[in-house]
């Protein structure tokens, strides 16, 4: 007759099991700087092909019109119609995000009709407030954040209706200026865009970025943003169909303050997103990226600018005209 045998199963003790978790713990914390590491690295490089996009609209604007689009005129001016179709960028008021929509297969939402006025507005037909409150993916960065839109009822536009989608890039307009104006006496106009001013002959085209070349000029980055926005600033609150405003233009001489500059303003360096005093409009360009800023070359090339840049190097590299030399090694 056999005997059987009983067999313990040995448990962990309370201290073995807490060594485990202790080790799993700081498995997950070498683990998560990796994977954040990871994602910011595939979110820079989607922000990168985002520029690349526009820059692909920028130069198939240029093959069709001729020269780069316009950064339109006053914010508080509606969408210019010659006929039924859009104005060019010689007489439209919205800006170049807006003027660049057929050459980044948005061409359907460009046509849109005006259609009728609201009821509750004196301005802001329901055609301008479709495209306008309409998120565009290739002018979001996704390390900032999603579709953005926002309540709008300025410069007459309806209060029950209007709305406004925003964007994370920003044109460059060159040395310095003004938001709040859009006339040759309020801003150096040498940058590669500037306002549709009709017959003023400021159209930029590529023979005209010849003394430093296209691969040296910017043409659009990341723009400044405070972190904690919750509800919209006043450089985010007309959003990407902007014409000349602090929305979609930004220069070399910024001003953290009043969101004017002047040629005596200091140069402005790029800036990472929540460095300022909440509420600034001062033209800045910035962003989300620890490695510093995205940037759109005239040459349609796309490069990081680094925060701690020269900030000598960058005011030439954001003077479309001019015969500054750059040095690339501060960048």
């Amino acid at each position: 007759m056999s005997t059987a045998r009983l067999s313990r199963v040995r448990a962990f003790t309370l201290i073995e099991l807490l060594v485990v978790i202790a080790i799993i713990a700081v498995l997950i914390g070498l683990l998560i700087p990796a994977v954040q590491k990871v994602r910011e690295s595939a979110q820079a490089t989607y922000c990168k092909n985002n520029l690349k996009q526009m820059g692909l609209g920028f130069h198939h604007h240029h093959d069709v019109m001729g020269a780069f689009p316009s950064g339109g005129l006053a914010w508080s001016t509606d969408r210019v119609m010659s006929g039924a179709q859009p104005a060019g960028y010689t007489t439209q008021s919205w800006g170049w995000a807006y003027q660049i929509l057929p050459y980044i297969e948005q061409e359907n939402l460009w046509l849109t009709p005006k259609g009728t006025l609201p009821s509750d507005a004196t301005a802001g037909p329901t055609g301008d407030i479709l495209i306008s409150s309409t998120a565009i993916q290739t002018y979001m960065c996704p390390s900032l954040r999603g579709p953005t839109i926002y309540p709008y009822s300025q410069a007459g536009w309806s209060p029950t209706q209007g709305k406004r989608a925003m964007a994370d890039y920003t044109g460059n307009g060159g040395s310095w200026g003004s938001w709040g104006g859009f006339t040759t006496s309020q801003n150096s106009l040498d940058g590669p865009i500037v306002p549709s001013l009709s017959g003023s002959g400021m159209a930029v085209r590529l023979e005209t970025l010849t003394v430093k070349g296209t691969s040296n000029i910017l043409l659009v980055g990341e723009k400044y943003l405070g972190k904690a926005n919750k509800t919209s600033a006043c450089n985010d609150d007309q959003g990407w169909t902007d014409g000349w405003d602090n929305d979609t233009v930004c220069f070399g001489r910024a001003d953290p303050g009043g969101g004017t500059s002047t040629s005596t303003s200091p140069p402005s360096p790029p800036i990472p997103d929540g460095t300022l005093t909440p509420g600034s409009c001062g033209l800045n360009f910035g962003g989300p990226h620890s490695s510093g800023l995205q940037a759109l070359l005239c040459d349609g090339s796309v490069r990081s600018v680094s925060y701690s840049v020269d900030k000598n190097a960058w005011l030439i590299f954001c003077q479309a005209t001019g015969g500054g030399v750059l040095d690339w090694s501060t960048f």
